[in-house]
């Protein structure tokens, strides 16, 4: 029975430990051409497209499109006349423009039906990679005959296309920053960038001789950028200082990066690897069946991620629900002796939180839900950051603490009378009063009198009082109270 046990623990341990890491779901793409690329056009999570050709080099090239979000994939484009297929990109769930091998470079504007062949440069022994920024702003990369590689831009939607300078150098994918800023990495593990919009290029960084880059994607001033032998480049200051992570053996292409600290990487045996904290560690979130190799990872506009790869592989994660950062504070008028508790009201799986008081004490938080102090007056931003593996959102409130100096005056913990409801906007009950005649003050946080009244009963009218925190002062015979009162 012991063992036994043991057993059984074994068996849970693994199971459990599988059930965590197999987060992305085989799809059946139709196919077993190798997948080099896919798009889902922006604002789009069920149409979408994947290209690519039969084998390695120069073979006959296909393009399969799906209209459910993934579940089933037919065939738009493919005979035994067509150029290979290395890259696909849609700026609409109608327009799209597909390029490989031998020059080929094509647009389809009814959603893949008919497709036209486009003349772009000339001297191209093949297309790359092929991205647009918007509508109107697009990339592609091609390797020249003549040896090393060119961009070609457009400013125009794709109707035309002009060249940058040639660079003497093998360069495999690029990559959109900003509607500006582009990164390009190739062999020698080099990083290049260009500030505007892929005319001009520098390398901002380079590797060992005889390395390769394969893959980059940056979010901002986040990149990241994967290669042979395990090796993954990261940056968060805009490619001015990098830093690595390796695995010793994966060939990493298929990058994604979500925000300022979050990305994707997968490769080699259909590993996907994880980080959420800026490149600093990374984590295996899915286990490959090791059959197949991973060229690019994509996510679409609600957060559902989906990977191609070689003999047709197809995976796909389901999308978490959109976070929206939210909070509200128990008094938004306080005196500076006086904490503030805030409380988180974001929706969506949120990961982490950073907190931001200006003003405050402490002045940043990663609590849930935490108390700060404001002991200078003033009035106060508030800003909240919600993360996800996937997501990140904000939300600053302005001007959203007041915080006053409160002279004078000093609360009793003397409970004879029950004022409610506090905060009031018309009338307060005052309940403990038997029969007798009530003073009553009302006094600002600066001890200026604002209303006195006596009377007997027990409901007050305080509408005359404009917003904000107060002190009432209750003496009945030998009894006397004082406590805050705040008006809204």
């Amino acid at each position: 029975m012991h063992y036994k046990r043991i057993f059984l623990l074994v068996i849970l341990f693994v199971s459990n430990h599988f059930l965590h890491a197999q987060t992305w779901e085989s799809l059946n793409s139709g196919t077993d051409y190798i997948l080099f690329d896919l798009s889902f056009p922006p604002g789009q999570n069920t149409v979408g497209y994947a290209a690519g050709m039969q084998y390695t080099w120069d073979a006959e090239g296909i393009v399969i499109k799906t209209v459910d979000g993934g579940d089933t994939w037919t065939t738009v484009l493919n005979s035994i006349n067509q150029d290979g297929i290395e890259a696909i990109c849609f700026t609409s769930p109608d327009t799209g423009f597909i390029a490989g091998w031998n020059d080929y470079f094509a647009r389809t504007t009814d959603g893949g039906q008919i497709w036209n062949d486009m003349v772009v440069g000339n001297d191209n022994w093949f297309f790359l990679d092929l991205e647009f920024y918007d509508s109107l702003h697009g990339v592609a990369l091609a390797t020249l005959n003549s040896g090393g590689a060119v961009f070609y831009i457009t400013n125009d939607g794709g109707n035309s296309w002009s060249a940058s300078s040639t660079i003497d150098q093998m360069l495999f994918d690029v990559c959109y920053a900003n509607s500006t800023t582009l990164y390009a990495v190739g062999s020698n593990e080099k990083v290049m960038r260009s500030v505007d919009g892929g005319y001009n290029w520098n390398d901002v960084y380079s590797g060992s001789q005889g390395g390769f880059l394969l893959g980059i994607d940056f979010k901002g001033d986040f990149g990241v950028a994967g290669g042979e032998d395990g090796k993954i480049l990261f940056t968060t200051d805009g490619a001015n200082n990098w830093s690595s992570y390796t695995t010793g053996y994966h060939y990493f292409e298929g990058v994604h990066v979500f925000n300022s600290d979050s990305a994707y990487i997968g490769g080699t045996d259909e590993d996907v690897y994880k980080t959420v904290n800026g490149g600093d560690s990374w984590v295996v979130e899915d286990n490959g069946a090791g059959d197949s190799h991973i060229y690019k990872v994509k996510f679409t506009d609600n957060n559902t991620g989906f990977l191609c790869g070689s003999q047709g592989m197809l995976k796909r994660k389901a999308g978490s629900a959109t976070l929206i950062a939210d909070f509200i504070a128990d008094q938004t008028t306080v005196c500076t002796t006086q904490p503030v508790q805030f409380s988180n009201l974001s929706t969506g799986q949120v990961d982490s939180y950073e907190w931001h008081f200006e003003g405050g004490d402490p002045e940043f938080s990663t609590e849930a839900n935490p108390l700060i102090y404001f002991h200078n007056q003033g009035v106060y931003d508030v800003s909240l950051t919600i993360h996800s593996d996937q997501q990140q959102n904000s939300l600053v409130k302005e001007n959203y603490i007041e915080s006053l100096l409160c002279e004078g005056i000093e609360e009793n913990n003397g409970k004879y009378f029950l004022v409610y409801p506090n905060p009031a906007s018309k009338n307060i009950t005052i309940q403990g009063l038997q029969e007798e005649i009530a003073h009553v003050k009302i006094l600002d946080p600066l001890g200026n009198l604002k209303l006195e009244n006596n009377f007997t009963g027990n409901i007050l009218n305080v509408s005359q009082l404009k917003k904000g925190i107060y002190f009432i002062s209750i003496s009945s015979k030998d009894k006397e109270q004082t406590q805050k009162l705040v008006i809204e």
